[in-house]
């Protein structure tokens, strides 16, 4: 049975669902919400996500919702190629790690998200120039996390994914490339290069 994915475009934490299921070789049916229309809001849509969110998974008849746990769902139940390190003290890195470049930073990429979607002429650019500077000193935790590693955890995994949208939206919002954090910016592109990234791009 087909793998049937309520998605939504643009939606970063769709994007983070997609590159696991092109990593991972998996067929999959794309239902497309229409967030602007609140189709997110429809009773049929609720009883699948009481959230009102995408993305939202059916596979063989079972529902999940939230983006990082139906890529761990994924991952446990279609194992080749492995997303998630073996070793249990890794594993956790990965999801300390995936809080910290989702939910720690997202006051300010919301913030400067919420400005950045205005018209030109209605950004307010102090606030702009705050949030990219913050974010920049927010992502020093993982600049010196990966180091010479050429993927977040040495061999990729679940927290590569997890991230990469969201950078390519920093990216576009003007966070990034910058000086002091070359070596993410070095993975950034990595991460572009790999077929799974460029089908969402």
């Amino acid at each position: 049975m087909v793998i049937k994915l309520y998605d939504a475009v643009p939606s970063t934490n769709c994007d983070r669902v997609k590159v696991v299921l092109h990593e991972k070789g998996l067929t999959y049916e794309s239902v497309r919400i229409d967030l602007g229309k609140g189709d997110q809001r429809k009773p049929e849509f609720l009883k699948l996500n009481p959230y009102g969110k995408v993305p939202v998974i059916v596979d063989d008849g079972k529902v999940l919702f939230e983006s990082c746990i139906i890529n761990e769902y994924l991952d446990e139940k279609y194992p080749s190629p492995p997303l998630m390190p073996k070793d249990p003290y890794k594993r956790g890195r990965v999801r300390v790690l995936i809080d910290y470049g989702l939910n720690f930073i997202h006051s300010t990429y919301w913030a400067l998200r919420g400005e950045m979607i205005k018209k030109e002429a209605e950004r307010d650019h102090a606030v702009i120039d705050e949030t990219r500077r913050t974010l920049r000193e927010l992502l020093q935790h993982l600049e010196a996390e990966i180091g010479d590693k050429p993927y977040l955890m040495g061999d990729f995994s679940l927290l590569d994914i997890a991230l990469v949208p969201r950078f390519i939206r920093m990216e576009s919002y003007g966070v990034l490339p910058t000086p002091s954090l070359a070596r993410l910016g070095a993975w950034h592109q990595r991460m572009k290069e790999r077929p799974s990234v460029k089908a969402i791009l």
